[in-house]
């Protein structure tokens, strides 16, 4: 059995309830559709959404819709049942599925659902009594007897006996039958006084229904009457007690007890009786039909307007008549339907006119059946003549008609649905005196004439009326601010919303159309109109990157303006785009290719690198009007062909925030010629006009639109980055989580000079109530809004937009996502009281500024002496995670930061490294030493001794053999040693094997090994991924070579099975990395011009290199030479070196910084073995010993060679070259050397050292010196004699440099005896030097253990 709850009764057949505990015993709370309630409000309300967007284009009766109901003021989940038209509007007749409502909606109030919000099931369902139908009373003239008879329609006495048995009841349930359309039948079940009956039964007990063909005869069936005092005795007893529980039921959720006209549908049940004359008579029809008060529904409201006082009146009154109003309907029952058959006359009239104003309102209100005319009326007449025959016809009735014969009193059933109010009269009319008679009748046409006024009045605004038109003023939708855009311009430009109302001739868009660019961004929407006029236009959005954002327009204003008077002037491109580096200078020129303007403007890139004589040997085209390049670029181009730029009218800066902050000298070169160019007297009446693009407001943006963009169009489509560029002042807050309501009452000003509004953003509606009564206690006036208090949401807001005066202070405290629903961008202050969780919602909040943002194109025009808004932002120890991320925000500010804050950061980093254990090692971090930025890198960027342990060589002289060349200083290939021919065996082993067969592989599973012929060669590869391709036959596998190290697409017909034997030889294929080169002009990836170079000139050739470093299967090489021996003879030859080559392009640059970071996470991780080591008492004391250390620490056999590039902080080191964990020792320097045939020139990496003391030995140089504090000593044990009384040291370039004299000239294999981490050649000789030695130099040891050659030369001068 359910319990249920009613909301409303139309008949016995129509009963509109919520299941409030099912069978199972789970119960529906009100929380889930409360919660839907409250998105559906916010959806909605959303004043940054676009409405006609959420407007339905056309209106299905049947269908689900959201409207708003004015009543609770939220917005509704609705059926539409029928649509009203007219020439002035369209209206819609809805029903409230969740509430249960009837009302009439405009459709400019009516939107389309959402697919989240139809998950849960409608709330209200139909119910209809099972087993019972309806009965009528009839009348027979001819045979004078009267009948109880079926019929179609349920007389409105027994509606109203089923109301009141809800209303005298105290648990209501439910068997439910079976789901007819849309109703499900039920057998009702009350308790009232503690028992139970079923109404099902018990309106058939009574003479209100029969039994239908379906259920029980009555003859079967004879239920148990309930006494009809039971009704009083409940009345008066459960009156308080039922009131103050049903304030707590569904129906403060829905229902119709919120509703104007339904506030007051408990009236009737509790209004006192009056006299006769007062209530007009209903009418009857022979044939069984009812008045339209059968289809009126009756609403249920258990708080009545008078309260638990008026439910005691209603009980003494009915004590006073002796019977109860359910005592009345039962005993006059059949008197009062043969008097409703006997003098039908007014009550016709009446529902004749009350159909008339009702036909409109509710078009399905089609209750006036056609017997109920003039005929009828000649009948009454005949029996109005025969009133003695109606009397005895009363005399010999029931028992229960005679005693309703006798009553002269009236029971008062005045019923208030909505707006339409009725009366039900029980009595004889016999007793109606003629005063009363006209009282009542003026008072009756006065009531209807108010009913009428008020039903047109609905009819003609079914909106709430609005007395402060003011007040509910909305933002316009046209509004950038709406859609949180700020733009600042000094001209008034409209928005184009779609890409036919853009300002671009016809071609260009059809090259949009062809791109799949048929929807306009916001920034697009705002800033086209004024790029496409030629006005000085600065841009930010999250779409920077795309430059069709700004192309399309900037080119359709060259096409139809700068193109015509490119003729009028000298030579020389009239439009240059900036790019921060090549490979977006690239993708632009590509675009302009593709946008066909080609023909008419152009376009050329050009990109020069660094040599001398580069820039100058740079030709333009004649025609050339429009140019693509970098600022380095440019800034060289000025320099020689400064001539070519005198026509210059428009300046592009692609990613303007990249352009400064990496290349800050060179824009500021470039503004300044572009300034001095159209500044011209001869140029005044050229265009001029510079565009910048860029997803990040940065400090050199200030000078830009301020010096070099008069009267410029400023749109800003990220509010967070509107905040820096509106100059609001950043608070920071460090506080602990309990002391957050302290910190901000502290932050607060509760009596300002000036006015001021100051909002506060909560998390949840908790912390609302928390801050709302805290300040609360302190501020005058203080408001609340969260998703509990959306109806609420009109005064807040009206109270927020009125007018302050000096000294007041308007406090509001609301949760972010009530927000967009206010439409706050008025604020002089926001107090971030719960943290933001993200950077979008956090640039929401500062929005809510942005009539106070700084507005630069008007500032002169502005008062510099208005208040500057701040911003104050709470952060406690439950904030950490985000510190990081507020703290990049903040440092492009001017605020102060509390220490602490670093801190936080610092240690946010450090947990986010310990996360990354299982990345690979940042592929930038090996490849130049640095990364762009660590804070977004996914990759690892600390060493883990675990899985970058190596067994590839980490010092010495190697052969190795590049085979695919991955950038110009990144190669893939393998290590050639001596009498390894292992590979060769295996690669010859595999060519005989193939050369007979070719077996395709049976089953692909990624992570095996199979062969794949590539060339005429066959190759291991290893499958990374395996596609999902159905019942597809072809497709493609990610592989790896495993023994060449490149990765690529292999069509799966391709792979070959690889037998078993081949699977034993380890992977050949080693990662090498060139250090200290990286690409110049600030690029971080290597042109491929200077790739394609390198891997012409290295692919497939044996190399001689230097390893400085191993890292996992990664060896860094410094310098790589291509050495080639000399025929017949121990003579070598090195025909280049390959940072040397790098160089040479002119697109890479020298990187002395490059293993400074690897060095430094050396001497980290053996510093904490090293303690360890203390910790444990497990001290080395023997040479044997402490090279056992390193060979077991990864970390510390992670040596650089003496002619290796050292790394980063220096570290202290025996004489044995092992690392020493003792930190009182000194610190060994860097040192790098060079020789000439009778000197070597020693350089100790050290700025302007302290203390410092060299001593010369012949065999030995001693240095000492401080820097910073730090003590710093190199013992250098020559590997020859040098002449000790001449040698001397001196300064240079603020560092020390030794010369030491050779006892013998020539040339020095190395400069110590044996190998040192910290002792390297110096590479910028290393040219100088091979020309002056008459030797190699790489010349090795051929008795040496895993020493590396040339795998070709046999012959014995290897």
């Amino acid at each position: 059995m359910l319990e249920i709850f009613i909301l409303k009764v139309e008949n016995p057949s129509c009963l509109w309830g919520r299941v409030v505990c099912g069978a199972d015993g789970s119960v529906e709370t009100t929380e889930h559709y409360t919660t839907l309630q409250a998105q559906m409000n916010l959806f909605y309300q959303d004043v940054t959404k676009d409405p006609h967007q959420l407007k339905p284009t056309s209106l299905e009766e049947g269908q689900v819709y959201v409207v708003y109901w004015a009543v609770k003021k939220s917005w509704c989940r609705a059926v539409v049942r029928s649509v009203i038209t007219d020439p002035t509007c369209c209206r819609a007749f809805c029903f409230l599925v969740d509430h249960g409502e009837m009302i009439v909606v405009s459709l400019d109030k009516i939107r389309v659902s959402s697919q989240k919000f139809l998950q849960l099931p409608f709330w209200v369902r139909r119910f209809h009594l099972a087993r019972i139908q309806p009965i009528t009373l009839r009348v027979s003239v001819l045979t004078e007897k009267v009948e109880l008879e079926p019929s179609r329609q349920w007389d409105y006495s027994a509606t109203l006996y089923l109301h009141n048995l809800l209303r005298a009841s105290t648990q209501t349930e439910a068997v439910l039958h079976e789901l007819e359309s849309d109703s499900t039948s039920i057998e009702l079940y009350l308790t009232i006084s503690n028992i139970k009956i079923c109404v099902n039964d018990d309106l058939v007990a009574n003479r209100f229904a029969c039994y239908s063909s379906s259920g029980l005869d009555a003859c079967d069936r004879f239920p148990l009457m309930l006494s009809p005092s039971i009704l009083t005795q409940t009345a008066s007893k459960c009156s308080d007690k039922q009131m103050e529980e049903n304030q707590h039921s569904p129906s403060e959720h829905g229902g119709s007890s919120e509703s104007p006209g339904a506030s007051e549908a408990g009236d009737w049940l509790t209004t006192p009786s009056l006299s006769q004359s007062q209530i007009p008579e209903l009418v009857s029809c022979e044939e069984g039909s009812r008045s339209e008060d059968t289809k009126e529904p009756m609403f249920f409201n258990n708080q009545t307007k008078h309260g638990p006082k008026a439910s005691g009146a209603e009980s003494d009154s009915s004590e006073e008549t002796d019977f109860s109003l359910a005592s009345a309907l039962t005993k006059s029952l059949g008197l009062f339907r043969f008097l409703k058959f006997l003098n039908p006359g007014r009550g016709n009239q009446l529902e004749d006119k009350e159909q008339s104003q009702e036909g409109d309102v509710r078009p399905e209100a089609r209750c006036r059946d056609d017997d109920a005319g003039s005929p009828q009326v000649e009948q009454n007449d005949d029996l109005n003549n025969r009133q003695p025959e109606t009397t005895e016809l009363s005399e010999t009735g029931t028992e229960q008609e005679q005693d309703a014969a006798s009553i002269v009193s009236e029971t008062n059933l005045q019923s208030k649905t909505g707006d339409v109010s009725r009366s039900i009269l029980v009595g004889s009319p016999g007793h109606v005196e003629a005063s009363d008679l006209s009282t009542s009748v003026q008072c009756g046409v006065r009531c209807e004439e108010d009913r009428v006024c008020s039903r047109l009045l609905e009819w003609l605004n079914p909106e709430p009326f609005n007395s402060d038109p003011d007040a509910g003023d909305e933002v316009s939708l046209d509004d950038p601010w709406v859609k949180g855009i700020l733009v600042h311009s000094t001209l008034s430009m409209e928005p184009c919303n779609t890409l036919e109302d853009a300002p671009i001739t016809n071609s260009l868009h059809q090259v949009l159309v062809q791109k799949n660019y048929r929807t306009l961004s916001p920034a697009d929407c705002y800033s086209w109109p004024a790029i496409a006029r030629g006005c000085n236009t600065f841009v930010i959005s999250q779409n920077a990157d795309q430059p069709l954002g700004y192309l399309i327009p900037l080119l359709t204003h060259i096409f139809l303006n700068s193109l015509l008077l490119s003729h009028l002037s000298s030579s020389g491109p009239i439009a240059v785009l900036l790019c921060p580096g090549w490979e977006k200078a690239q993708m632009i020129y590509n675009l302009l290719e593709e946008s066909k303007v080609s023909q008419t403007l152009h376009p050329i890139i050009v990109l020069v690198g660094i040599g001398k004589d580069e820039a100058k040997a740079v030709k333009f085209p004649k025609n050339c009007l429009l140019l693509v390049t970098t600022p380095f670029t440019l800034v060289r181009l000025l320099s020689c062909h400064c001539f070519l730029f005198l026509r210059l009218y428009h300046l592009v800066l692609d990613e303007a925030d990249q352009l400064f902050t990496f290349a800050p000298d060179e824009m500021a070169t470039i503004l300044q010629h572009f300034q001095k160019v159209t500044s011209s007297e001869e140029k005044t009446s050229c265009p001029r006009q510079l565009v910048a693009v860029a997803k990040r407001w940065t400090s050199p943006m200030e000078d830009l639109i301020s010096n070099h963009m008069p009267d410029p169009s400023i749109v800003i489509t990220v509010p967070e980055e509107a905040a820096l560029y509106g100059n609001i002042q950043q608070v920071i807050l460090m506080t602990v989580e309990s002391n957050k309501i302290s910190a901000l009452l502290g932050v607060l000003d509760f009596s300002p000079e000036v006015g001021q509004k100051t909002l506060i953003v909560a998390n949840s509606a908790e912390e609302v109530e928390d801050v709302f009564k805290a300040v609360g206690n302190k501020s005058a006036f203080c408001l609340k809004i969260h998703k509990g208090l959306l109806d609420q949401l009109d005064f807040v807001i009206q109270q927020w937009r009125k007018n302050i005066g000096p000294g007041t202070h308007v406090i509001l405290v609301s949760t972010s996502e009530c927000l967009k629903s206010l439409g706050i961008r008025d604020a002089a202050c926001v107090v971030h009281y719960g943290f933001p969780p993200s950077p979008k919602v956090f640039g929401y909040r500062l929005f809510c500024m942005a009539e106070n943002f700084r507005n630069l194109p008007k500032q002169d025009q502005t008062d510099g002496g208005s208040p500057v808004s701040r911003s104050v932002l709470l952060i406690s120890e439950r904030n950490a995670r985000h510190v990081v991320g507020v703290l990049r925000y903040l440092e492009r500010t001017d605020a102060p930061l509390p220490p602490v804050l670093f801190s936080f950061a610092e240690g946010v980093h450090v947990a986010r490294e310990d996360q990354k254990t299982d990345r690979p090692f940042c592929s930038y971090l090996k490849s130049f030493g640095f990364c762009r930025d660590r804070s977004v890198c996914p990759d690892r960027h600390r060493i883990n001794p675990q899985s970058d342990q190596s067994a590839l060589p980490s010092s010495g002289v190697i052969e190795v053999l590049p085979l695919y060349i991955k950038t110009a200083s990144v190669f893939y290939g393998r290590l050639v040693r001596q009498n390894d021919k292992e590979f060769d065996k295996m690669a010859s082993e595999m060519m005989s094997y193939y050369a007979d067969k070719k077996p395709g592989a049976k089953e692909l599973l990624e992570g095996a090994l199979y062969a794949v012929q590539e060339d005429e060669i066959f190759h291991r590869v290893k499958i990374l991924a395996l596609p999902d391709h159905g019942q597809s036959i072809f497709y493609k596998v990610l592989v790896q070579f495993i023994d060449i190290g490149k990765e690529s697409d292999v069509k799966s017909h391709q792979i070959l099975e690889l037998p078993p034997q081949f699977h034993s030889l380890p992977h050949q294929a080693v990662e090498m990395v060139v250090c200290r080169v990286k690409p110049a002009d600030a690029e971080i990836e290597w042109h491929p011009k200077v790739t394609r170079a390198i891997s012409q000139k290295i692919r497939g050739l044996q190399h001689r290199a230097r390893a400085v470093l191993c890292l996992g299967n990664t060896v860094f090489v410094d310098p790589m030479v291509r050495v080639t021996q000399m025929p017949g003879t121990k003579t070598f030859i090195n025909e280049y070196n390959v940072q040397t080559e790098i160089l040479k392009t002119g697109m890479g640059v020298s990187n002395p910084e490059h293993l400074d970071f690897f060095r430094a996470a050396v001497q980290e991780n053996s510093s904490k073995d090293g303690e360890e080591k203390e910790q444990r008492g497990d001290h080395a004391s023997s040479d044997e010993d402490r090279r056992g250390i390193c060979e077991s620490n990864p970390a510390a056999s992670m040596n650089l060679h003496e002619n290796g590039e050292p790394d980063g902080d220096e570290q202290v080191v025996s004489r044995d070259e092992t690392v020493c964990n003792d930190l009182s020792k000194s610190l060994y320097p860097q040192v790098v050397w060079y020789q000439t045939c009778d000197s070597v020139i020693i350089t100790v990496k050290l700025m302007n050292p302290e203390g410092q003391r060299c001593n010369f030995y012949t065999d030995r140089v001693v240095y000492s010196g401080s820097v910073n504090g730090r003590s710093y000593r190199a013992d250098l044990e020559l590997h020859q004699n040098i002449e000790a009384d001449i040698c001397h040291w001196e300064m240079k370039s603020n560092q020390p440099v030794l010369k030491l004299v050779k006892q013998q000239q020539g040339h020095w294999e190395r400069l110590i005896r044996s190998k040192n981490i910290f002792v390297s050649y110096d590479m910028d000789h290393v040219d100088d030097d091979e020309e002056k030695s008459s030797s190699c130099v790489f010349v090795e040891n051929t008795g040496e253990d895993c020493c590396y050659l040339n795998s070709e030369s046999g012959s014995d001068s290897d």
